[in-house]
């Protein structure tokens, strides 16, 4: 048998997972996916499918991969998106009409100002969940991030995931939630931080019975997609360069120090003391619906774009200069700049897509051995927790290679 790690990623439509050991070229990596249904999106209840979609994935694992047992599972997903303790699900992109102004009812100006200011991702969400769902909110115990509410699933305790403390402003303090008129109580709903990789509790039998994992399997924190993306594709080592392309397409670049430059951002890494560099491309190389975006990625933590309907050479000059604007912010920094990038998505799919891409870029571009990047830094998380390895910077580097 060999050990593996159940790395689950939670997206908008659909639930992805894979069985991945260290050695990742060892055998073939199949990756399931299960859709939710339309309707339980549109009536905000598509967590409630979290747990039977990780059975149905878990079940076409094993049958593809009998060989393969599991050691452990660790979960990343989207965000910001807030669920309720009883499955009701405001998904990040979810905007009900009115929302703006419902949210200042009722407030003085001290509070309202509060709101407007607020870097936060989240507490605008947690007041529009409020303000729509009152009774859900009230009777609520507690109240979750996307793959906060499967780990809450799988092992009845209750977390927050934090990648790191400079990610901070983009979540909540309970002094920022109170001067945004939350009350004691409603502070007390939000689950204390841990952070990425973190043991986050055992498989009770109830869910063990509901998905057929056993029961005390360890179950370890992730990080939000974009987060896991950008460590399980390497690019959490400084002069890593990779382009996430799917549906939406921005290329990352992890260096030493902060660096500013025009048209490009800045934010930390999941590492400390290092940042990452960003450049959004507006017009993507779209190929279906491959991959799924959250609003990290549109946000202060990320990047999104919107959606062409095939590859062109507008796309292809417009990452050349993507790739220019890094390099010449790297260089004039004294940042390396290297000569080969890593890509995910799904465009990593697509071998034609990847060659043009080469050829109108001078780029060497790598492929992961998985293209949903997101499953592999849910690997690495969990052997960190696990304590196979001291951090993350050396889990990449013994899994991903130097």
């Amino acid at each position: 048998m060999t050990d593996t790690i159940l790395c689950i990623d939670i997206g908008t439509s659909s639930l992805k997972a894979a069985l991945l050991p260290d050695n990742l070229k060892k055998s073939p990596i199949y990756v399931s996916r299960q859709f939710f249904s339309k309707e339980a999106v549109a009536e905000k209840r598509n967590a409630r499918e979290w747990l039977p979609a990780l059975a149905a994935a878990l079940s076409e694992l094993r049958q593809k991969q009998p060989d393969y047992a599991i050691e452990a599972v660790c979960v990343s997903g989207n965000g910001p998106t807030v669920v309720s303790e009883d499955g009701t699900t405001l998904l990040y992109n979810q905007i009900f009409a009115g929302d703006s102004l419902a949210q200042m009812s009722g407030m003085n100006q001290e509070v309202r100002d509060a709101v407007k200011d607020t870097k936060s991702l989240f507490i605008p969400r947690f007041l529009a969940f409020r303000h729509n769902f009152p009774d859900i909110w009230k009777a609520s115990k507690s109240i979750f991030g996307a793959p906060e509410f499967l780990i809450h699933e799988l092992t009845g305790g209750a977390v927050s995931i934090l990648p790191e403390e400079r990610f901070l402003p983009a979540y909540w303090t309970g002094e920022e939630l109170k001067k945004c008129g939350f009350s004691a109580s409603d502070c007390e709903k939000m689950p204390a931080f841990v952070s990425s990789g973190a043991f986050a509790g055992k498989v009770s039998e109830k869910a063990a019975l509901a998905t057929g994992l056993l029961e005390g399997t360890f179950v370890f924190a992730g990080a939000p997609d974009f987060v896991v993306a950008l460590i399980g594709s390497g690019t959490v080592l400084p002069g890593r360069l990779c382009d996430r392309a799917g549906t939406s397409e921005g290329l990352n670049l992890c260096t030493s120090k902060p660096v500013f430059s025009s048209g490009l951002r800045t934010l930390p890494s999941v590492i400390p003391g290092l940042w990452n560099l960003s450049y959004l491309i507006n017009s993507s190389q779209s190929l279906g619906d491959h991959r799924e975006h959250s609003l990290y990625e549109n946000s202060s933590l990320g990047e999104n774009s919107s959606v062409d309907s095939a590859p062109s050479v507008k796309n292809f000059s417009e990452l050349s200069h993507g790739i220019s604007l890094l390099k010449e912010a790297a260089l004039s920094n004294g940042e390396y700049f290297p000569d080969c990038m890593a890509i995910t998505g799904g465009q990593a799919l697509d071998d034609e897509l990847i060659a043009q891409k080469e050829k109108a870029t001078g780029f060497k571009i790598r492929k992961m051995p998985c293209a949903d990047a997101e499953l592999i830094g849910d690997l690495i998380l969990a052997r960190v927790g696990l304590g196979d390895y001291d951090d993350i910077s050396e889990a990449v580097f013994a899994i991903l290679g130097a």
